[in-house]
């Protein structure tokens, strides 16, 4: 009866992957969710070395055989979880790359616009 549980937390963190990679994220949620992520993450990294049972406990009470195995599947989620924020932060700079290279090239167009009748006046007339 357990084992449809881990399934379930898997698809329901997959589905949340899918979520924010779809819809994205305001930036100060995006931070407040992150660091929660990281402080989780830390805190229970410090439970696992100093009680290295208690992931195969928390393993057998989802319906997973092995510690090492529910480690297999948060490790799995967590790398599609960077992933998609990796990618969505180069989407956004590549963006950000076209918007400024598009003002440079307009102000450059203006600056040689403006000296153009400039340089015609100082030409000689033939």
């Amino acid at each position: 009866m357990t084992q449809p549980l881990i399934k379930l937390l898997l698809l329901a963190a997959i589905a949340l992957v899918g979520h924010y990679a779809v819809r994205g994220g305001r930036r100060a949620l995006h931070r407040v969710v992150w660091r929660g992520f990281v402080v989780a993450g830390l805190a229970a990294a410090v439970v696992v070395v100093l009680y290295p049972n208690s992931l195969t406990w928390v393993a057998n009470r989802l319906g997973v055989g092995r510690g090492a195995d529910l480690l297999l599947y948060i490790v799995t989620v967590s790398f599609m979880l960077i992933s998609v924020v990796l990618f969505r932060r180069l989407a956004d700079l590549e963006r950000r790359y076209v918007d400024l290279a598009r003002a440079q090239a307009l102000q450059d167009a203006r600056i040689s616009a403006a000296e153009a009748p400039l340089v015609r006046e100082s030409e000689p007339t033939r």
